[in-house]
């Protein structure tokens, strides 16, 4: 699915706000080899000692068809070609949705749950 102009800004406002930590905003709107349409994504880098050796993941929100989905990935944002073997790794993904304020909150969920998992919490 390929959106409007207007729609993109919204949908790239939408998804800035709900991940203020991320940055390097990009998207794409397209049907090609590595894109079913519309996608758009953020990176977050840590900064650890040396900076040269931080992590970057992302967050990407796509369109598949008449659907949403949200993937969180370390290395690169998520297309169809992603793969451990190109430096890039899937950590999470949504399951489709009807808007991408239900990808975004969806999410943040499996993401709540991973750090809960990884804290030891019950969260």
């Amino acid at each position: 699915m390929r959106l409007s102009e207007q729609e993109i800004q919204r949908c790239r406002a939408l998804v800035e706000a709900a991940f203020p930590r991320f940055g390097h905003w990009e998207s794409v709107n397209e049907r090609n080899a590595s894109y079913s349409g519309f996608c758009v994504w953020g990176q977050y880098t840590l900064k650890p000692e040396p900076p040269s050796s931080a992590p970057s993941f992302f967050v990407t929100f796509d369109t598949y068809k008449e659907e949403w989905r949200g993937h969180l990935t370390v290395g690169k944002h998520c297309y169809f070609w992603s793969s451990a073997d190109v430096g890039d790794a899937h950590l999470l993904a949504t399951a489709p949705c009807v808007t991408l304020d239900e990808a975004i909150t969806a999410l943040k969920r499996r993401i709540a749950v991973l750090v809960a998992a990884l804290l030891g919490s019950d969260g």
